[in-house]
């Protein structure tokens, strides 16, 4: 009996054997060429399944400016590791020196490193965004894309198409029924520009160097490309309906204010869903700026926020100024740093502030996670007198559910504020909700700052 054991574990064993040799045999890597005139990363080189990924550096040239909690070195720069896959993936990440010290973000993923000297090894199951400390150097992002299906091909009909290089113009107007493709290996400085359109597509595994600006137009895709800026926000999108953001990945630097990441102002049916930001201003901004328009089921879901500079994850507001903005449901994100002042006195993890004359209601969160590099507060509900972006009278903040959230943090306060007796923030329910590992069951268990404008505060 115990050999007929011992020989099914064995055949068990060698079962085991053969299906990770077959998994990760059956695992895909595609890499792209360097574009041209772009800066090979000096503090990184990365290695995915053994083929080697190139790596850029990119960040601001503006050194006056530099907006960070380090000290001793300049730390606006972003290394970036670009490519795509399916199946289990190897990464192995060598440095100049050994390597002493890193975290790999999201810290959610759990994912389990080793250090052999100057090189960090570990594996992923699939696609996935990484954003990872090493040695106080300047922090690399790992975009392991989903492999691209039917992607379009130069010459089809209806599609702008910008192969491996780079390409310099002042804009690209799109049009209805039209497709921008942006290949890996590419660059396209441009601003893309959009207005009154329908059924329009920007996609690829390529860089755009430039923002993009599209008003009055219904399905509307964005994904996969990779989108740097330097002036104004990066994604402004008006009035937009029934449109979807994909695997986009954000960096906003140089400025230090007006680089938001993605600004949805008074759209409806827009997803936000797989995207990375790091930036300088806000990554996710909804606001409402019209009074004959709504602001309405806009959805942000598994996306990796950094709020380098003057930027909160998310944020409802500043500019408030329609009837209503409801029906937000942000779910199943990580929000890695929340950083630097502002008109409220600081930025948060994520944030409603209604400084217009819009009624806020039906606010979901739920699932986020929060690492601890948050500078100023955890989290900010507030009306303002309506004057901060304008001359518009308060709103009103009502029906904010949280829920599973994990502030790692404690040491930040959570702002509730209303403005007058007519103006509240009410009903908010914080549900099954930890600050620093610790459950909230009321207001006491953490350094709640609450007004008398404030009414009807909830925890279970």
């Amino acid at each position: 009996m115990k050999s007929t054991s011992r020989y099914i574990q064995f055949i068990f064993f060698l079962l085991v054997i053969s299906l990770t040799f077959i998994t990760n045999a059956s695992a895909t890597i595609v890499v792209y060429p360097a574009p041209p005139g772009l800066k090979t990363s000096s503090d990184f080189t990365l290695k995915a399944n053994d083929t080697p990924v190139w790596i850029e550096k990119i960040g601001s040239i503006m050194k006056a400016f530099s907006y960070s909690l380090y000290s001793g070195r300049e730390m606006e720069d972003l290394n970036v590791a670009n490519f795509s896959c399916s199946g289990i993936v190897t990464i192995r990440i060598s440095t100049a020196a050994k390597i002493n010290s890193f975290v790999i973000r999201p810290k959610s993923l759990k994912i389990q490193a080793t250090v052999k000297g100057n090189e960090l090894i570990f594996t992923i199951p699939g696609p996935q965004k990484l954003y990872i400390e090493i040695n106080g150097l300047p922090h690399l992002a790992v975009f392991a894309n989903p492999m691209e299906i039917n992607a379009p091909k130069k010459g089809d009909r209806d599609v702008i198409y910008f192969g491996p290089g780079t390409y310099s113009q002042d804009s690209v107007d799109l049009n209805s029924n039209q497709t921008l493709y942006i290949a890996g290996g590419a660059v396209l400085k441009a601003n893309i520009r959009g207005r009154n359109l329908h059924n329009v597509k920007i996609s690829g595994r390529g860089i755009l160097q430039g923002n993009v600006e599209i008003s009055g137009t219904t399905d509307l895709e964005v994904s996969g490309i990779f989108i740097r800026n330097t002036k104004g926000w990066t994604n402004t999108l008006t009035d937009c309906h029934n449109c979807t953001y994909t695997n986009v990945k954000i960096f906003s630097y140089e400025a230090i204010y007006s680089v938001d990441g993605i600004d949805v102002v008074s759209c409806t049916d827009f997803k936000i869903d797989d995207c990375f930001m790091r930036c300088r201003d806000d990554c996710v901004a909804i606001k409402s700026d019209d009074r004959s328009l709504h602001t309405d089921s806009i959805f942000v879901s598994r996306c990796v926020m950094v709020g380098w500079a003057c930027s909160d994850g998310v944020t409802l507001g500043f500019e408030l100024n329609g009837r209503t903005v409801e029906n937000i449901f942000v779910t199943d994100c990580d929000i890695l740093y929340a950083r630097g002042g502002g008109r409220t006195e600081g930025h948060s993890g994520f944030s409603i502030v209604c400084d217009g004359p819009a009624q806020v209601q039906n606010v979901h969160f739920e699932d986020i996670r929060i690492e601890e590099n948050v500078e100023f507060k955890n989290l900010e509900f507030i009306v303002t007198d309506g004057t901060l972006y304008g001359t518009d009278p308060p709103g009103h903040i009502k029906g904010v559910f949280l829920k599973n959230i994990q502030w790692e943090n404690p040491g930040k306060p959570f702002i509730l504020s209303g403005f007058s007796h007519d103006n509240l923030v009410e009903d908010i329910t914080f549900d099954h909700c930890t600050v620093g590992g610790k459950v909230l069951t009321s207001t006491t268990d953490a350094d709640f700052r609450v007004n008398s404008f404030t009414k009807n505060i909830r925890f279970k």
